[in-house]
């Protein structure tokens, strides 16, 4: 009899096809109050009375979580699971704050470039986000038309 921890070995199992379609749904979810303000009704729920985010939100948790565990279960010891899980996140989430700062920061403040790169937001941005404790969304005059003023990089609470 076939179970479904037979489906979860190695990669032939669909959970990163799923899990990037849940992530998409977010996406769009996020969409919706991102350019149309907090208030905004999306398609989904008008249907179903849950946003499309919310029901991604539980299947990429769920399906991740299992990964989790089966990483867990399948490493020797607690110190190399929790390097690979270090060696899996920050190396991009670094990057990204980096980008983040350098790069989309410049291009979309409303302040002089001398200024973004002195403010103390600027340069809090990268180690407060880093430790995933500490999180700050905004950066110095950027986004600040949008209707969640400063959201800049807003599902980093996911990584805690």
């Amino acid at each position: 009899m076939t179970t479904f921890a037979d489906f979860a070995d190695g990669h032939d199992n669909n959970f990163n096809l799923i899990r990037f379609l849940a992530a998409s749904g977010v996406l769009i979810s996020h969409a919706y109050p991102i350019s149309q303000g907090p208030e905004a009704i999306q398609p989904l729920e008008r249907l179903v009375g849950m946003t499309l985010g919310h029901v991604c939100v539980l299947i990429f948790f769920a399906i991740s979580g299992f990964l989790i565990l089966r990483s867990f279960d399948r490493s020797s010891t607690l110190i190399s699971w929790t390097s690979a899980r270090v060696l899996r996140i920050f190396p991009a989430l670094i990057v990204v704050l980096i980008l983040t700062v350098l790069f989309y920061g410049p291009l979309l403040t409303h302040l002089p470039i001398a200024q973004y790169f002195s403010a103390p937001e600027t340069i809090t941005y990268v180690p407060r986000n880093i430790s995933l404790a500490f999180l700050q969304y905004p950066l110095p005059g950027v986004l600040v038309d949008a209707p969640y003023v400063g959201a800049i990089n807003g599902s980093l609470w996911t990584l805690f």
